[in-house]
């Protein structure tokens, strides 16, 4: 059941989504609405797409859902058969009536993140671009839209990061080659957070998505060569929008093939 939220000035000054396809706009909002008390609600396209947009054809929800999670405005997650979505720092940024029911819903640290439908797994660490929508926040930066390591991290290697490494890593091969690797780097909690964010951006790249993932490597492979710091090129379907038809007003001759009258007016 949808819900009254609140929109806030600073959404419309958002350098992420002020570029992007304005439907996602609209279906970060719409996404207010179908979320519950707690800002969660079942990840179910089909459905969302039925809520928000039910006049609209050509609608890829499924796409605009993958695009907000990649920017880290949505964390979408699995908890034993059910998929479900957060929505980033709803607490923040919508006051709920008092007499709303709690949510249901279990949370992220109930489960696993998830980025597609296909059991790949990844996680994000640190701020996300939603969190720069602070109440009174007037606009947003460029520098507070980029996800940043926590600064109160320790430095100091941690055992017991391994086991959450690989339960991200989609490709779970050669477990023991890739635990050597992972001893070799010394994790800290600082570059366990750039690992799952390289690790999340790969997780939607054209070579780990095609065929299936079968061109992703080994662990052992991909901790030994630093991978997670690799340039990304996002596969083809998470983010393509036609360019809209209401684009190039400025540039038109709305003059072409009218007849100028004396009084310098024109005519058909």
């Amino acid at each position: 059941m949808a819900r009254a939220r609140n929109i806030k000035p600073a959404l419309f000054k958002n350098e992420v989504l002020g570029v992007a396809d304005p439907m996602l706009t609209l279906m970060f909002e719409g996404l207010w609405l179908l979320a519950d008390k707690a800002g969660r609600l079942e990840d179910r396209p089909l459905r969302i797409k039925g809520e928000l947009f039910p006049y609209r054809d050509n609608i890829d929800a499924e796409s605009l859902l993958r695009w907000l999670a990649h920017e880290g405005f949505i964390t979408r997650y699995t908890v034993g058969a059910k998929r479900f979505i957060q929505v980033e720092n709803f607490g923040k940024h919508q006051n709920p009536h008092r007499n709303e029911p709690e949510s249901v819903i279990p949370s992220v640290s109930d489960g696993c993140i998830t980025t597609d439908f296909c059991g790949t797994t990844s996680a994000k660490i640190g701020s996300a671009p939603a969190d720069s929508l602070i109440p009174d926040s007037g606009f947003l930066t460029a520098d507070s839209l980029n996800p940043s390591t926590p600064p109160a991290l320790p430095t100091s290697p941690s055992d017991d990061l391994f086991p959450k490494f690989w339960k991200l890593y989609p490709n779970k091969k050669g477990k023991v080659a890739a635990e050597k690797a992972w001893k070799k780097l010394k994790v800290t909690s600082e570059l366990f957070a750039l690992i799952a964010e390289g690790l999340a951006k790969q997780a939607v790249s054209e070579p780990w998505v095609k065929d299936g993932g079968k061109f992703i490597p080994h662990p052992s492979t991909w901790l030994n060569g630093r991978r997670w710091e690799d340039e990304v090129k996002l596969a083809s379907n998470v983010h393509q929008f036609p360019q809209s038809r209401h684009t190039g007003f400025a540039d038109r001759d709305y003059q072409a093939g009218l007849i100028q009258r004396e009084d310098g007016s024109y005519a058909l």
